[in-house]
């Protein structure tokens, strides 16, 4: 093998021999392997740069290519929420046109509702003015006729006497005196008035049922046609059906002067009003309740032959009865017009038993005038104080 062919050889034979002893000495060696590890360095620093601007190219890529992505999503949500708020705003214009258009529709229906229920109403009120118009030509046709009667009777003497003939066919110590039957007129009077008061404003004008009047109607009207009846049966002496028609009478009455004062106490009625609602029946049941007893007194007497003592006696009753009724009506009632009428009765029977029997008429008369002082006294006023 020669040199030629050795690997390791660091010449060749045409090299200068100075050159080649440069070249093959120690500190050239040297310089060869530092310049090769610096280049190795070099190599292995280019290969981390290149690495590591590779990650980073990679990293910036991944963090593009992830905020790429989360752009992309806000943008799809901004788009969906811009999309769903677009939508909301067209169902919102949409409902308020609905709506709108539905207040209209319902706008035009209530005026055509309005126009179709005016002639209606028209209708119905004059329906209203109709059987009302009817009612108060009732009841005045009844109020005449009961007038009416009562002058026939007493001026044509009806079945051949007057009420006055009647009273002085029998010794009854309760009957009153002539003059107070004169409050008869008084009565007549105040139920015109009380007609007035009831066709024009009056309370309880409310139809009963199919009807073409009211509960106060018929009740008024039902008075007068018993008023006739007893007037007639009283004048033909048939003293019991008197008593019996004058007791439902005096009833429907009643009955009537608390519907027409239960109604008369609502607000807003003025007190002149509420006066003339009630005061003309109140004088008109408080006369047929003395009126009743009287009747009652004389079909026992003409039956019977009664004792002035029994008589006498049964007088300070009744007197003492009605004066207590009185003050109950007026005490709890209000109602002061009672009491006038039994003090007014209760004189004129105290004054005609006077022209027979002194004594029991001043004791009648004395009782009369402390049952007015009871009756009328302000006891709210005063009270009794204990100690």
């Amino acid at each position: 093998m020669t040199d030629k062919d050795n690997p390791r050889r660091l010449w060749t034979d045409d090299e200068d021999p100075v050159e080649r002893a440069k070249r093959t000495s120690p500190a050239m060696q040297g310089n060869q392997s530092t310049s090769g590890s610096s280049s190795a360095a070099r190599s292995s620093r280019n290969e981390s740069s290149a690495s590591s601007s590779a990650s980073t190219s990679n990293s910036s890529s991944s963090g593009s290519s992830s905020s790429s992505a989360a752009a992309k999503q806000s943008g799809d949500s901004s788009k969906k929420s811009s999309t769903e708020k677009t939508s909301a705003n067209e169902t919102a214009n949409r409902g308020e046109k609905h709506s709108d258009n539905s207040s209209t529709e319902a706008a035009q229906e209530s005026n055509q509702t309005k126009r179709q229920g005016q002639p209606e109403k028209e209708q119905e009120s004059s329906k209203g003015r109709g059987w009302k118009l009817f009612e108060d030509i009732l009841l005045w046709v009844a109020w005449v006729a009961m007038v009416g009667f009562n002058g026939y009777a007493e001026v044509y003497h009806f079945n051949g006497t007057t009420v006055g003939g009647l009273a002085r066919k029998v010794d009854l110590w309760i009957m009153p005196a002539g003059y107070v039957f004169a409050i008869w007129g008084v009565i007549y009077i105040a139920l015109a008035i009380w007609l007035f008061r009831f066709c024009l404003a009056g309370p309880s004008r409310k139809r009963l049922g199919f009807l073409p009047f009211t509960l106060s109607g018929l009740l008024f009207v039902a008075t007068c046609c018993l008023n006739i009846a007893w007037l007639a049966l009283w004048h033909m002496e048939r003293n019991f059906w008197a008593l019996v028609i004058i007791l439902i009478l005096t009833v429907l009455t009643w009955m009537l002067y608390a519907l027409v004062r239960r109604d008369a106490t609502k607000a807003g009625t003025p007190t002149a009003a509420k006066a003339l609602d009630w005061i003309p029946l109140s004088i008109y049941a408080s006369w047929l309740s003395v009126a009743t007893l009287v009747n009652a007194g004389y079909m026992v007497v003409a039956g019977h032959k009664v004792g002035s003592a029994v008589q006498g006696f049964a007088t300070i009753i009744v007197v003492g009865a009605l004066l207590a009724v009185a003050y109950l009506m007026n005490r709890h009632g209000k109602d002061w017009v009672f009491g006038l009428v039994v003090i007014w009765a209760c004189l004129g029977i105290g004054i005609r038993i006077f022209s027979f029997a002194a004594a029991m008429g001043v004791l009648v008369i004395a009782l009369t005038a402390v049952g007015a002082f009871l009756v009328y006294f302000p006891w709210n006023k005063f009270r009794v104080v204990r100690r």
